[in-house]
């Protein structure tokens, strides 16, 4: 049995006279009571099979739901860990500085001077700082003192103790601040003087209310949440919509039972759902390690939020369940007076036949019957689903709704071959208007007897519209619709595998703006949001129709040069992206303002790795940021600095 199933090419037959009941005959007792009984099985079935449908249709929805929301956690999970874990590198790189010149500097009596002016100059590179201090040998805090503070002692805290025993950057949990009374985290170094003796540490105060404010601006929902605890599992910062300005549970490792087994699982990465503890509200939570530095990093969204459109739909497929139940049901009820009469059972059956021509003339979904590889009834659903007039589809060719003759022909052999093992064929395709308009389509076929079968088409461009949407967002920067970190990744994937087939190189660049800062505290944010939308159609405009420019976050760009045939072109290149960002720059209120940029790029082959060359590339820029900004650093082939261009 082969059953054709490019179905509104086939033409459309009139209603058939079974549908108009004839007079029945009078039926014997002993034959009314089995009909009732397999009409009333008949009816019950097709309930169950509705149910059956909307459950699981309902259930996929859930589950398509669900994973939408589990990218969007993840995405921002991953993003917000990177940004925190770079402003944590930022301040070690300073700590380090501190630490490197302290230990050089011989005893002079100008020491005092020379370290307050080594700490305010690193302070000013460090914007995520509250206080960048020096505490002697003993922990008592005598440089880097507030005006009209007091010194005072930290030597039984557990980070000076821990900094004196590590060249490694210590990183507290999170404290209440003895001197500002907020909540801190402390990320200390130990200062070793000119003998080689320990002489105190220095260390830099971040308060909990910096990474609140960070966190305050990303979209998670009416009840979303962002949180960074420290490595011990302690709340360091949390932020949620529901409660802007709560510090509850900072401090305390307040974790349920599914965040524990999840991190116990994996302590990398994870998602869970389940009611978070501080708040009892259940949401979809995504957890990433802050690269290097052993905070984690949470983002969650609330179940009610994400799943806010799927409730939708269990509310109008039960009504519509409920409706066709009832109409089944009364159905049902007529056919079993059947017994009562030969006429009252005629009048019964004349209903029934009514309803279930009411239910096939559905709106909403097209129907068609297929018998021997002809239609011999389709409902008007149908035509309009596909543009035509009543009865313009009568001889037309199948082939005509496909977008091509080999799609028509996989649908065709994949669905009888379904159909002949006694499996529904199920499939989701495009298909072709009247008009020559594509939409997306949702098929169902089922085997109604060797020769029969039935086929449902359901209407679904919008949804995989609005899937296709949620995934432009996904990957790419709302302000600029630049691609995002995770597609800029997968971009550099793609060049690596295209340079190992031809052996043509790359470039991958990063490029993080100078004087920023000081137009967005002076003009505001907005101010801010013109420039990086201007900076980003300035690179656009200057790469090729192959490179790639995305936004990784805040002032931070990158950019792929594809086909690189020498490191002179990637110097050229760059150079006039700086020359055109240092170009003033008009906002809207009509002041002028204008930014550097410090760019590091390191050129890639077919042996590279992915995250090496992104994290050489990261390192370049910084050495131009340490090394006195508004330059250009390459580092060629194996990631070793070999040029810079200011």
């Amino acid at each position: 049995m082969k059953l054709a199933i490019s179905l509104p090419s086939l033409p459309k037959l009139p209603r058939l006279p079974r549908w108009s009941m004839p007079a029945l005959p009078a039926l014997s007792w002993s034959a009314r009571g089995p009909m009732a009984r397999w009409l009333l099985v008949g009816n019950l079935l097709m309930v169950a099979a509705l149910v059956a449908m909307s459950a699981l249709s309902l259930w996929n929805l859930r589950l398509t739901d669900t994973d939408r929301a589990r990218d969007v956690v993840e995405n921002l999970a991953q993003n917000i860990a990177v940004e925190v874990g770079a402003e944590m590198r930022n301040t070690d790189n300073a700590l380090a500085t501190i630490a490197l010149r302290y230990r050089s500097a011989r005893p002079s009596p100008d020491q005092t001077a020379m370290v307050a002016h080594l700490l305010e100059e690193q302070r000013g590179l460090l914007p995520q700082v509250a206080a960048l201090r020096i505490a002697d040998v003993n922990g008592t805090v005598v440089t880097g003192l507030m005006p009209g503070e007091r010194p005072f002692n930290i030597g039984d805290r557990a980070y000076f103790a821990q900094a004196r025993l590590t060249d490694a950057m210590v990183v507290s949990e999170p404290l209440n601040s003895r001197t500002q009374g907020h909540w801190c985290v402390i990320l200390a170094r130990r200062l070793i003087d000119h003998d080689g003796k320990f002489d105190g540490i220095v260390y830099a105060v971040v308060t909990a209310q910096h990474f609140v404010d960070r966190f305050s601006g990303v979209a998670l929902g009416p009840s979303g949440a962002v949180s960074l605890r420290s490595e011990g599992m302690n709340l360091v910062a949390r932020f949620s919509a529901s409660e802007p300005s709560s510090t509850k549970g900072f401090g305390k490792k307040a974790l349920s039972d599914e965040a524990l087994r999840s991190l116990a699982q994996n302590p990398e990465r994870g998602v869970y759902i389940t009611p978070t503890a501080l708040d009892r509200v259940e949401r979809i939570t995504a957890y990433r390690k802050v690269p290097g530095y052993g905070m984690t990093l949470f983002t969650g969204m609330s179940t009610e939020y994400f799943l806010a459109g799927w409730r939708g739909q269990v509310v109008q497929q039960a009504l519509l369940a409920a409706l066709v139940a009832l109409a089944v049901a009364a159905a049902s009820g007529l056919i079993h007076r059947i017994h009562r009469g030969e006429r009252r059972a005629r009048d019964a059956l004349q209903q029934l036949a009514r309803e279930q021509d009411a239910m096939l003339q559905n709106d909403l979904i097209g129907m068609v019957r297929i018998r021997d590889e002809q239609a011999v009834w389709g409902n008007p659903a149908l035509e309009r689903m596909f543009g035509y007039g009543p009865g313009e589809l009568v001889g037309q060719p199948s082939h005509l709704l496909f977008l091509s003759q080999q799609e028509h022909a996989r649908v065709r052999d994949a669905g009888s071959a379904a159909i002949r093992s006694g499996d529904r064929f199920h499939t989701q395709l495009r298909m072709r208007r009247k008009d020559g308009g594509e939409f997306w389509v949702d098929l169902h076929g089922t085997v109604l007897s060797e020769t029969e079968s039935m086929w449902m088409l359901v209407d679904i461009d919008g949804l995989k519209r609005s899937e296709e949407q949620a995934q432009h967002l996904a990957l790419r920067d709302v302000l600029t619709n630049l691609p995002n970190r995770r597609l800029f990744e997968e971009k550099v994937g793609d060049a690596i595998n295209a340079a190992r087939r031809t052996g043509r190189g790359f470039a991958v660049c990063y490029l993080d703006l100078d004087g920023f800062k000081p137009i967005n505290d002076q003009h505001g944010h907005e101010a801010g949001d013109e420039v990086l939308t201007e900076v980003a159609q300035r690179l656009q405009d200057l790469v090729r129709s192959n490179d790639v420019v995305a936004r990784l976050g805040g002032d931070e760009f990158a950019i792929l040069l594809s086909d690189v045939a020498r490191p002179s072109d990637v110097e050229q290149t760059l150079q006039r992206c700086l020359f055109s960002i240092q170009r003033r720059i008009t906002l809207d209120s009509g002041e002028k303002v204008s930014v550097g940029a410090s760019i590091g790029a390191v050129l890639g082959g077919g042996d590279d790795g992915c995250r090496e060359l992104l994290h050489a590339a990261d390192e370049a820029m910084y050495a131009v940021k340490r090394s006195g900004k508004g330059q250009i650093r390459l580092a060629g082939q194996g990631h070793s600095e070999w040029a810079v261009a200011a």
